[in-house]
């Protein structure tokens, strides 16, 4: 029972990280309670990763490295996310139109932008584990291997006030965290297969 429930706590992470993170957001409202959940589901996004990339390491085998640069690009994804609140709440102390205030909120919302070139890397890592190991399913990858470039873009325009390849990476995760707690049970041994067809295929 306990090797059940663990993975599906990971796996279903990702999907109460976007719930918690786009869902609250979206409402708008700057309420404490709101504020509260939203670091929650950022917070959420580490078991998910760290789930995530343990299957992808497990598929890959010993001695590849893209699962744990797709470990570590998330975790610096979730750095600069914790270290734009600072700014972020800073500013709501400040009068709007006052200098120190879109001082702050520019500081807030650069932030926002530059943390879609780490989840690029991310991206990039998963869709090709994904893809050459089928881990997960191939269409997965492909969708993965198309955010990557897409919040590459996106990411080099710290001025934008609006990331539109965040929004897909979102829906990335939340279909990856939905067919993760469905396959929880038997994920594992599809990576193990994987890497031991990966294993019997090199030379």
């Amino acid at each position: 029972m306990y090797e059940r429930i663990i993975p599906r706590i990971g796996a279903a992470s990702g999907t109460l990280f976007v719930v918690l993170l786009f869902g609250l957001s979206s409402t708008g409202i700057d309420s404490p309670i709101v504020i509260v959940g939203e670091l929650i589901g950022l917070l959420l996004f580490i078991p998910f990763t760290g789930y995530l990339c343990s299957l992808l390491r497990e598929a890959e085998g010993p001695g590849d490295w893209l699962a744990t640069t797709a470990l570590g690009a998330g975790l610096v994804y979730i750095a600069i996310k914790l270290g734009s609140i600072a700014p972020g709440n800073a500013a709501d102390r400040f009068e709007d139109g006052t200098a120190t205030h879109q001082a702050l909120d520019v500081m807030n919302s650069t932030a926002y932008i530059a943390t879609m070139l780490p989840l690029s890397v991310f991206m990039a890592a998963v869709a090709t584990v994904i893809v050459k190991t089928r881990v997960l399913p191939r269409w997965l990858g492909w969708l993965a291997a198309v955010t990557a470039p897409l919040l590459l873009v996106n990411g080099m325009f710290l001025d934008a006030e609006f990331g539109p390849a965040f929004l897909l990476f979102l829906l990335w995760t939340l279909l990856a965290s939905v067919i993760l707690t469905i396959r929880s049970g038997d994920v594992g041994s599809r990576s193990k297969a994987a890497q031991a067809s990966t294993s019997d295929s090199s030379p």
